[in-house]
């Protein structure tokens, strides 16, 4: 049989893609050699269980998430709603992604019982909702922007949710525009 060679990060994303789609519980061993083109046999010398590919894989996701989607906050040439936007469209395009849902938040409900990941699920929420508190900052007290950050990750968790159940994309954009608008500067007003 030929030797596989797959790139460390396509091999990730492939396993990605098969957690995000079947879930932890579901996604077998064989499941993911299939979708990366190994062995099983070549998947356990590496990753001797499937919780240990697990959490490399949610290692990796966490790092894309916050190249993708977090680093935005950087982009200060932008002003605060703008990046806010940016962010929050960018997390929506994941969130929707053959419609699955937010990755973190998936395996949270799956998992989070057994703790199993909730580690790298905690960093993942904490480092959200402190760059979403930093754009926030910029527009409201630092405290209240740390809270107001908190509250909006829960409730776009919920649009997600309400998004997977009903197929609706209007939850999502609702959200969108209501978190923008928290911080966008108001029209000037006009000098009669």
């Amino acid at each position: 049989m030929p030797v596989v060679k797959i790139d460390k990060n396509d091999f990730l994303l492939r396993c990605w893609e098969v957690f995000h789609l079947n879930g932890y519980y579901n996604t077998s061993m064989q499941d993911l050699a299939a979708a990366t083109g190994l062995q099983k046999a070549g998947l356990y010398h590496h990753y001797p269980t499937k919780e240990d590919l697990m959490r490399r894989v949610m290692e990796f996701a966490l790092d894309q998430f916050r190249q993708y989607v977090l680093a935005v906050a950087g982009e200060t040439d932008l002003p605060p709603e703008q990046r806010l936007e940016k962010l929050l469209r960018r997390h929506k395009k994941l969130a929707t992604l053959h419609r699955q849902g937010c990755f973190f938040a998936n395996i949270a409900l799956e998992t989070g019982r057994e703790e199993l990941f909730n580690d790298v699920l905690k960093t993942a929420m904490t480092e959200w909702a402190e760059t979403v508190g930093q754009i926030l900052s910029e527009r409201m007290p630092a405290d209240q922007a740390r809270r107001e950050a908190l509250r909006l990750i829960m409730e776009y968790e919920g649009a997600v949710l309400f998004y997977k159940i009903t197929g609706e994309n209007q939850y999502l954009e609702d959200f969108v525009r209501r978190t923008v608008g928290l911080i966008s500067e108001p029209a000037p007003a006009l000098i009669n």
